[in-house]
């Protein structure tokens, strides 16, 4: 019953991750252990949505550690668990709370030495920083504690690399890189020998191979500029802006250019040009670069226009259909929600929840305006659900739209400022160029 649970919330979680994100990439999944035991190791950059991607792209049901406080709700710890969540204590919830680590660590144990698949963070806490951090001593604790209970059972460590073009905003782009499978068993010997020394070399090689599967940039100049050009520029130039794709060169691209930004020297003029331009591009609500936008012509744009003006009241109606839950979601995450790595979660929790509540409301205040309950059950709630639909494939073509229209109001009122802009863009492309 309990498994049947989990590939039920799995189903629906990984239908709205789909839809969540605008584009998804496996990449390395021919390699995965054809069986157990497993432990995944994945980075740590964007809070419980790290946990949701593997749980749903991966056949075998995962167990997980999670940090203590979110169970503290009855409930909440309830339904956790119910998916195979276990808490994992902190210093900071007390001496007390941290004896109850060592039953936590039995259970993870006991899953390995079965054949499962156990995931903990290695990095243990979560950073929005594209690199990997220096990996906690918990998780090498677990695997050679198990070697010491079960000295025969061989292991593989999966380094998985989640990448994600932007941390919280939906409509972002998703790269979920499976990396090659490193075997606990023939470390044994050495740990039998001298086990810190062999923790910190099986450390360090994982760390090693999970920087492989990750954008990582130590360097914070570097790291911000690689955020603005994964928002404003990579998925332009490589012309991967809408669609699903599970084969493609994407994360190739991005580990050249992170080599590339590696190189260059703290105070490069280059780091100070992303951040202006992102913040002018935000300012001025640029949803492409201007490179993109010349790339169509005047017969484009206009055929755009009038297509798009055709659209609008299907588009304007699938809006009004969604607005109240995403303007309750958005209230909610601006005034309560601090952490914005957190948002893409609860983003993501939030409509699997609001979304058929709000849609059974609709549909019965239309049976009570209209006093016509089978026309109402057969058009809302269908015009409800493809609305979802129309607004993801819609959205994007209206963005580009509106920019093209804004290019066009700067080129008259502040000439300079877009000549500067592409000024940016064109070194840009130069340097993508040469990769």
């Amino acid at each position: 019953m309990k498994n049947a649970w989990y590939f039920f919330v799995r189903f629906w979680v990984k239908l709205a991750i789909k839809l969540f994100y605008r584009r998804i990439e496996l990449n390395g999944t021919d390699q995965y252990p054809k069986s157990g035991p497993v432990f995944l190791a994945p980075n740590h950059q964007n809070a419980f949505m790290d946990a949701l991607i593997p749980a749903v792209f991966i056949r075998e049901p995962i167990h997980f550690l999670a940090r203590s406080d979110v169970f503290k709700n009855k409930r909440m710890a309830a339904f956790l668990g119910s998916i195979n969540m276990m808490p994992v204590y902190r210093q900071r919830d007390g001496l007390s709370n941290l004896a109850k680590n060592e039953e936590i660590f039995k259970k993870c144990r006991n899953i390995l030495k079965s054949g499962g698949t156990l995931l903990i963070f290695p990095e243990a806490t979560h950073l929005g920083e594209r690199r990997v951090r220096p990996l906690s001593k918990g998780f090498t604790r677990v695997l050679f504690g198990t070697l010491e209970e079960a000295p025969e059972t061989d292991i593989n460590i999966v380094p998985l690399g989640i990448n994600y073009s932007h941390y919280h905003k939906a409509g972002a782009r998703l790269i979920v890189n499976f990396g090659k499978p490193i075997s606990v068993l023939p470390y044994r010997a050495d740990y039998e020998a001298n086990p810190h020394r062999t923790m910190t070399a099986l450390r360090d090689k994982v760390r090693t191979a999970l920087s492989q599967e990750v954008i990582h940039l130590e360097r914070k100049d570097a790291n911000n500029a690689f955020e603005a050009e994964a928002e404003f520029f990579i998925p332009f130039f490589l012309h991967r802006t809408g669609g699903f794709s599970v084969d493609d060169d994407e994360m190739d691209f991005g580990k050249r250019r992170e080599a590339s930004l590696r190189a260059l020297p703290e105070g490069h003029p280059h780091f100070r040009r992303m951040e202006v331009y992102r913040h002018e591009a935000e300012r001025l609500k640029l949803r492409a670069p201007l490179f993109f936008i010349k790339r169509k012509d005047a017969g484009y744009w206009l055929a755009q226009s009038l297509l798009l003006l055709l659209m609008f009241p299907f588009f304007a109606g699938a809006w009004l259909m969604m607005a109240p839950s995403y303007l309750l979601i958005r209230n909610i995450l601006t005034r309560y929600i601090a952490d914005r790595q957190f948002w893409s979660s609860i983003k993501l929790v939030s409509y699997l929840v609001l979304f058929p509540l709000f849609g059974i409301l609709l549909t019965a205040a239309a049976i009570l305006i209209s006093g016509r309950p089978l026309l109402s059950l057969t058009f809302v709630p269908s015009f409800y659900m493809l609305s979802v639909f129309i607004i993801r494939e819609l959205r994007l073509p209206y963005r580009y739209l509106f920019t093209m229209w804004r290019s066009l109001l700067l080129k008259r009122r502040n000439p300079a400022l877009l000549k500067y802009l592409t000024e940016i863009e064109r070194e840009v492309l130069t340097a993508y160029r040469r990769l």
